[in-house]
């Protein structure tokens, strides 16, 4: 098994150049989530959802989703995500956490965070028009 700060440096370094390669990322996680539950893992984790802002990975991505989901705390690093860039997969985490009858994330206002993904300049057309649909 490779060290943590090895296997954090591959996530962080994945591109997918081909539908295979998906694959090589899913096995990534999975040896990340045999370790557990690493706290330094979070940011590459939202930095690795951010270069894929529209989700072409066939599930895999999710995948990475229910891993953030494991977490204890991981809404201040989902937010300062949002932030920089939204995506299909943290827009779901907060639809998630708003289905659960939550007002707020890290103290923003889930219809405030919403509103921002909206006018984000680059929030994917297809999250632009789940945030509208879900305000």
């Amino acid at each position: 098994m490779r060290s943590l700060s090895t296997l954090l440096l591959a996530i962080t370094s994945f591109q997918a150049t081909e539908a295979d390669d998906w694959l090589d990322l899913e096995d990534l996680l999975q040896e990340l989530w045999e370790v557990g539950e690493p706290p330094e893992a979070l940011v590459p984790l939202f930095q690795l959802l951010e270069r894929f802002p529209k989700d072409e990975s066939n599930g895999v991505l999710m995948g990475v989703l229910h891993g953030i989901e494991t977490y204890p705390s991981y809404e201040q690093e989902l937010v300062e995500s949002l932030q920089r860039q939204p995506t299909d997969i943290t827009l779901f985490l907060v639809r998630r956490i708003a289905n659960t009858g939550q007002q707020a994330i890290a103290g923003q206002p889930i219809k405030l965070l919403y509103e921002q993904i909206g006018r984000h300049p680059n929030t994917p057309t297809r999250v632009q028009k789940l945030t509208q649909d879900w305000m």
